[in-house]
């Protein structure tokens, strides 16, 4: 049977389907400015539009002052989610602000971010509800920096669907409980410790009730996570090893080989009232692993606990099974817990790994031996191999002459004590440089020029330290840094066998003048900068000074994937902590040090506290990442001494080696233009879950075994 359907009817149907309507006039600037009203240092330019030929740049004026354009008088209705869209592009480095308005000018909520210059238009969303307002006004602008602002495509749709309050991402529905789980009030359930758990994150039915498991080698550290959803508020929850690790001859893991902790959220704001505070919208991402101690769990919320196992470097291979108490105030359960130690030997990491740390920048309350000695410790048990030194090396004098000094006992940080006590912590060795900020007259800059930079290199022989590479010039972009850069190159270089460094993008005209290249992981060219140096016989690292440990994700692909499938030669993160007091106690509220509504917690990867120093989930996969390069290089090694007997298993590596490699590139994707877009929302590589990190590391446990015959 034929149905003909009448063409008003066809026409109402495509008419409901049709896009919402954008309530911004004028939103593309193709009529120039009309109503909007653009402030000093704003105009309407032609051409490089997101679209059309027109768009909105907010440029500067005079240093620290804010430029924008606003649009009044748009009629909404009250009580009603929109959602505010705009393009946005960067000339330079610069803050930006994009908001809603109350007729009285004030803001009702708005999106405050730093952001870098991409190759693409970005976009900025600002989902609200209006509250009461009937009428608002849009505000997008240029807060501060010296670089200007392409704004274009501006809209306003209604959707009332938008949310207010907690957005917590909540992937499963709450799991249906047995009779027995809703009389104890709660579930278990592990989970992969790469995956973010929200308080809203809910198991699925599959994953309740399953033991806690990992394998690792002797020396190694592994973490794992478990996830406790409750059914009914739980107060004092607690979790306990309840049954030491063993394996079936009686052989036991240490009891202090396994330590707990608990999960703390922050909750990062994702709208705010005004710049600078806190508004509408907001998420409680898991971040800090505090220690192991009483919490709380509200109705249908989960709470992370985090278990780190560490293998003695001694430790007999096997099968070791123990157990946890999880335990609230009148119900409690045990969790299997399964721990494989594997006949196997990890070769260290041969790239340099190492963090931004500066002792003197610290609050005045850890700028202590004992708090130095404890970072240094951290950082090399979790695979780093190098450190950053910043030291002051000459003194003025009275005639205004500059004397050298690399001993000075007024000075418990100078050069020669801090290069014993990175000894001391395994983080000064001769296969690795370290990094050396220097300050004499200024950074990098030396009354005694060559004549500094030669007894640095003379002390250095006499003392067996490790190469010292000079770093000169941070980030040298503008003309004038750019020929500073090549000035105070030419004077270290005056000096036979001593090498420079600095971060870099491209190196660009600066190319022969350092010898080791820092890049960026914003450098869209890195194929381009590692064929530079193989052409010029340099050394191209790698760095990062955007991240904040929020996304273990990147750390771990970073330091591990990332570093073998490029060849990268060095690995450095800004920073280790910076700047920070905190409490170790779990009630404590953290007072972030930028309270931005999306920058609470800003490229630090750990709180110190009076008791210790708290990792963020990131720090945690930057050790992974080194173990999994760790692994791959011991396999590497395991196939060139394999014997005749071992050829085929050795090809067979090999396969595996070339086909895990593939895998292992990460897709080309655009960069995100802010850097919270770096931070929470950016994965270097969407295509490797946890499960095949997991599964690459025990197919290259599995070669090694095989060829190292354990």
């Amino acid at each position: 049977m034929r149905i003909t359907v009448p063409l008003l009817a066809l026409t109402l149907g495509l008419a409901a389907w049709a896009a919402p309507t954008n309530l911004v006039p004028n939103g593309s600037f193709e009529e120039g400015a009309g109503a909007w009203k653009l402030g000093a240092g704003v105009t309407i330019e032609q051409g490089g539009a997101s679209a059309g030929a027109a768009y909105l740049r907010c440029g500067c004026v005079k240093a620290g002052d804010a430029s924008a354009a606003t649009l009044g008088g748009i009629a909404v209705k009250p009580h009603t989610g929109y959602v505010a869209r705009c393009k946005l592009r960067f000339e330079g480095g610069a803050h930006y602000t994009f908001g809603i308005l109350k007729p009285d000018g004030t803001f009702l909520v708005c999106r405050d971010v730093y952001g870098c210059p991409t190759a693409q238009w970005d976009e900025s969303a600002l989902p609200f509800r209006t509250e009461d307002q009937t009428r608002i006004g849009l505000y997008v602008g240029r807060r501060y920096g010296p670089n200007a602002i392409r704004f274009d495509a501006v809209e306003l749709i209604e959707d009332d669907t938008v949310k207010v309050g907690d957005v917590s991402p909540q992937p499963n529905p709450f799991p249906e409980l047995t009779a027995e789980e809703q009389a104890r009030g709660f579930v278990v359930a592990p989970q992969p410790w790469l995956k973010l758990i929200y308080p809203t994150v809910y198991p699925t039915r599959a994953e309740i009730g399953q033991k806690l498991q990992c394998q690792l080698a002797p020396g190694e550290t592994e973490p794992m996570t478990l996830a406790i959803t409750a059914d009914q508020p739980l107060q004092n929850m607690r979790v306990q090893l309840y049954a030491p690790l063993t394996d079936t001859r009686g052989r036991r893991l240490p009891t202090e080989s396994v330590s707990l902790g608990v999960v703390r959220h922050m909750k990062r704001w994702l709208t705010n009232g005004a710049p600078l505070q806190a508004g509408q919208r907001y998420e409680r991402r898991p971040l800090l692993i505090y220690p192991n101690q009483a919490f709380d769990i509200p109705t249908r919320e989960t709470r992370q606990v985090w278990l780190t196992v560490q293998a003695p470097a001694d430790q007999r291979p096997g099968l070791y099974e123990g157990s946890l108490r999880v335990f609230a105030e009148g119900s409690g359960m045990l969790v299997p817990l399964q721990v494989r130690v594997l006949p196997l030997k990890l070769a260290e990491a041969k790239p340099t790994y190492g963090m931004y740390y500066r002792h003197r920048d610290q609050p005045q309350a850890y700028q202590t031996d004992d708090f130095y000695r404890r970072c240094m410790a951290d950082m090399h048990a979790h695979g780093m191999n190098s450190m950053s030194l910043y030291a002051q090396v000459e003194r003025k004098q009275p005639d205004g002459s500059w004397s050298i000094d690399l001993e000075n006992p007024a000075d418990p940080y100078n050069t020669a004590r801090q290069i014993t006590l990175l000894t001391e912590a395994g983080l000064a060795s001769a296969d690795h440089p370290l990094l050396y900020l220097a300050t004499g007259k200024s950074d990098g800059i030396f009354g005694n020029q060559e004549k500094l930079v030669s007894a640095v290199e003379e002390l250095r022989r006499a003392r067996g330290w490790p190469e010292l590479l000079f770093y000169l010039v941070d980030e040298p972009g503008s003309a004038a840094r750019i020929a500073l850069a090549k000035e105070l190159n030419g004077i270290v270089h005056r000096v036979p066998g001593v090498r420079t460094t600095t971060a870099l993008g491209a190196p660009g005209e600066l190319a022969d003048y350092y010898d080791v290249w820092i890049s960026s992981t914003s450098s869209e060219n890195l194929d381009d900068i590692l064929k530079l140096g193989r052409e010029k016989q340099k050394e191209v690292w790698t760095y990062n000074c955007q991240w904040n440990g929020t996304q273990p994700a990147n750390d771990r692909y970073f330091c591990g994937y990332h570093m073998w499938v490029t060849g990268l030669r060095g690995n450095w993160q800004w920073c280790y902590t910076e700047g920070y007091e905190g409490s170790s106690r779990l009630t404590d509220e953290i007072a972030w040090k930028l309270p931005t509504y999306e920058e609470p917690w800003y490229v630090n990867y750990v709180l110190p506290t009076p008791e210790g120093n708290l990792p963020t989930l990131g720090w945690e996969g930057r050790r992974e990442g080194v173990d999994d390069y760790r692994y791959l290089q011991t396999l590497r090694e395991a196939i060139a001494a394999a014997r005749r007997a071992r050829r085929a298993q050795a090809a067979a590596a090999e396969r595996f080696l070339t086909d895990a490699g593939r895998r292992m590139v990460a897709p080309p994707q655009p960069l995100p233009a802010t850097n919270t877009g770096r931070n929470y929302g950016l994965v270097m590589h969407p295509g490797l879950g946890p499960t095949d990190y997991d599964a690459i590391r025990a197919q290259a446990a599995e070669h090694i075994i095989k060829l190292q015959g354990r």
